[in-house]
């Protein structure tokens, strides 16, 4: 008879343990997402094209041919709202969107069993790799988070290969119909990465269209805003946080990060006027400019918070300890008119018809102690990180990908 010791059946009942398939706590089993060391992965996929809704890739299946009903990715992002990936069969009454609000996932859904809104989960808006699984199962709809259940919405689906439409059409990081018939409208802009992801089932995968992502996820990113060179946002001073009354005070507040090249960092004014009062990168300085008086500069020092400040007599400019003043003699009753003026501006980095080589990052943008969203503004240039920002310039961040 062959004697074991304890040590060697310890380590038979180890190995048996890890080749167990792993359960959550209500028993049922969650697909770990297997690694690849050793194996050339396809590159990252930023999500977003631009402010719009158009997505970076669309896939299409042939759902008589499905034998797998699952789709699985991990996924990175320090934007709080936007569209992961949505999926249809017919665009009018049988779509399916995965996507994030406030940070935390979001399903909505429309087909003839059920017509629904829902958000659980954790936040994933922490800049971490997440992974995300959603499944199909009988009359169901799982969702997974980093290996844990973490929604099952019953009676709201049916098998895909019964569907009277027999292609499935999955786009990445945008729609397929306005954003206005979303059952709750949300922004579909996305500033996140996509990887390691599988949809589906591959037999049953008709085409794919190339990534057209803006970005490349291999920089090394941290949370904040970025404006390429000869980039720029628009906001309309109406949708802005409104000025303090008694009294007249108004203030921005800008966290300046990195900072290259020489042109404008912001400006107040009009489309037809657009620099009644702007800051200029110049030289390593900030400097202030308001009508056609001379320009008063302050040493630029990255990492201290910089705040423009009005009242109803002058212009503070103030960047960690060091502040300067601009007093008009006439008063700035010309540049207080801009928030009662139907098409006052703010505008930030390059001003319209402009040639610029400034890029900076911020950590931040606040308008009244708000914090301004990229994504709510006007509009603004395609290739703005709007939630991330690279950790230094150079290695091709201040250019597209």
């Amino acid at each position: 008879m062959e004697y074991r010791s304890p040590l060697a059946k310890s380590c038979w009942l180890l190995l048996l343990l890890l080749l167990l398939p792993s359960h959550n706590h209500q028993g049922q089993v969650l697909r770990q997402i297997p690694p690849t060391q050793g194996i050339q992965e396809p590159p990252a996929v930023h999500l977003s094209n631009g402010p719009g809704q158009e997505p970076v890739s669309i896939m299409t299946f042939n759902l008589t041919k499905i034998t797998k009903s699952s789709s699985f990715f991990e996924f990175r992002t320090w934007d709080p709202e936007g569209v992961i990936f949505y999926g249809d069969t017919n665009p009018k009454d049988d779509w399916f969107v995965l996507a994030l609000r406030d940070g935390r996932p979001e399903i909505q859904l429309y087909n003839q069993w059920a017509q629904l809104t829902v958000g659980a989960g954790p936040r994933l808006d922490d800049g971490r790799w997440h992974q995300v699984e959603v499944k199909s199962l009988d009359d169901s709809v799982l969702l997974a988070v980093d290996g844990e259940q973490v929604l099952r919405l019953r009676q709201v689906s049916g098998p895909l290969t019964e569907k009277s439409q027999p292609i499935m059409r999955i786009a990445l990081g945008g729609l397929l119909f306005p954003a206005s018939d979303l059952r709750l409208p949300l922004v579909p802009a996305l500033d996140a990465c996509l990887r390691r992801d599988n949809w589906l089932d591959q037999q049953a995968q008709i085409s794919a269209s190339a990534p057209t992502s803006l970005r490349s996820c291999a920089i090394e990113s941290q949370p904040g805003i970025f404006f390429p060179s000869g980039t720029c946002a628009e906001f309309s001073l109406q949708d802005l946080p409104q000025p303090h009354v008694e009294p007249w005070t108004f203030s921005l507040d800008l966290g300046l990060q990195l900072a290259a090249g020489s042109g404008h960092l912001l400006a107040l004014g009009t489309p037809e006027n657009p620099s009644w009062l702007s800051l200029h990168l110049q030289d390593q300085k900030v400097v202030l400019f308001y009508g056609s008086g001379p320009g008063l500069d302050l040493p630029l020092v990255l990492g201290l918070p910089l705040q423009l400040k009005l009242d109803e007599s002058r212009v503070l400019l103030s960047h960690g300890p060091k502040k300067i003043i601009a007093q008009p003699p006439m008063g700035l009753d010309s540049l207080l008119n801009l928030w009662v003026h139907p098409q006052g501006r703010l505008f930030l980095g390059t001003l319209p018809g402009e040639t610029s080589s400034a890029s900076f990052g911020l950590d931040g943008l606040w308008a009244q102690d708000q914090r301004l969203d990229l994504d709510r503004a006007l509009s603004r240039s395609q290739d703005i990180w709007t939630h991330s920002c690279p950790q230094h310039l150079g290695n091709g961040s201040n250019t597209t990908h």
